[in-house]
């Protein structure tokens, strides 16, 4: 049996922190405000690095974390929201970043359940054997998205990246990851949207001057537009519903997990979740205090300080999930 293992962990965190007291000089908002609506304290944001740069530091920690080489790694999967460039992919950066000359490179976008989506597939490659070392890694510059005039989203976001090597390991044991579920929902671009490049669909060619156009038309706004509670809605009518669907798979319930790592979207989905289970606040970690909502990165990001921090320990049952624009949500439950 091929099993998909996580042999090490990294990140990545700017050092510019903008908490809610700067926030506060330049919209109409206070700290009071934002922490008891978000739990947000503070987020950091990124003035002097590429996201590609962000992603290499935190792939190199995770690297030497699972005591490999670049030269070991087979394929590096990216998730971003906020390529640097529109091609190469940002994959293809983050490998001539660190040297891992053998990988093929790839960049899958899923918002913020981005980094469900790579493991998803990078446990796909390992188990079928056509890999044995894959890079993911989830890396964000959301502030490049934010609208600084617009309160009740520009509060939200963080810049940083996380990052995670998963390893074969042949065992008559299951063990690293034992469930993964992914999946969209449609017509999910009317609660949370950014136009690319600011531009829309237009006629190319004149039929009555036979002259060829642009093809495009200036669209004003390019940030993150968002109905912020019709996406709660969504998150927790679906959080049930995927945990549930990722556990059962192995006839497990959700109180057997040992840890729920959840996209730090809002606090609000975390004590919702806390509540509904009735479970320890131990279970289900908190960051989001310090650095806002990074996007396909939160999740990574906090298994990486938990595992920093000791509090992994082997055998323990732990949940990855997220959720974003798209519709797009999945998790996964690995065995430590």
């Amino acid at each position: 049996m091929i099993n998909s293992i996580i042999t090490g962990t990294g990140m990545y965190i700017p050092d510019f922190i903008l908490n809610n007291e700067m926030l506060s000089q330049i919209i109409d908002t206070s700290d009071e405000w934002i922490t008891s609506h978000t739990g947000i304290k503070e987020r950091r944001l990124e003035q002097r690095k590429y996201n590609y740069e962000m992603l290499g530091e935190a792939s190199r920690t995770a690297l030497k974390n699972a005591g490999l080489n670049p030269e070991d790694i087979d394929m590096i999967l990216i998730s971003t929201c906020v390529p640097d460039y529109n091609y190469p992919s940002t994959a293809c950066f983050v490998q001539n970043y660190i040297g891992a000359v053998n990988a093929a490179s790839f960049d899958i976008t899923a918002a913020c359940a981005g980094f469900a989506f790579i493991l998803d597939t990078a446990d796909v490659y390992i188990k079928s054997g056509k890999a044995k070392n894959i890079l993911i890694a989830s890396g964000e510059i959301t502030h490049r998205l934010a609208d600084y005039s617009d309160r009740s989203n520009c509060i939200l976001f963080g810049d940083g990246a996380g990052a995670v090597v998963l390893s074969a390991c042949e065992s008559d044991e299951k063990q690293g990851i034992l469930s993964s579920y992914i999946k969209c929902e449609n017509d999910g671009r009317k609660l949370m949207t950014i136009y690319s490049k600011s531009y829309e669909p237009a006629e190319i060619f004149d039929a009555e001057t036979k002259i060829f156009k642009s093809g495009a038309e200036k669209i004003n706004n390019s940030f993150i537009t968002q109905n912020g509670r019709e996406v709660y809605q969504f998150v927790v009518r679906i959080l049930p519903q995927m945990l549930e669907e990722v556990t059962s798979r192995i006839g497990i319930g959700i109180a057997d997990l040992d840890y729920i790592i959840l996209h730090q979207a809002n606090k609000r989905i975390l004590d919702y979740l806390i509540k509904k289970y009735d479970l320890d606040p131990a279970k289900v970690p908190i960051n989001i205090e310090k650095y806002g909502n990074i996007s396909s990165a939160t999740v990574p990001v906090l298994l990486h300080e938990l595992n920093m921090a000791g509090k992994l320990k082997k055998g323990d049952l732990i949940m990855l999930a997220g959720f974003g624009a798209g519709l797009a949500y999945g998790a996964a439950v690995i065995k430590w």
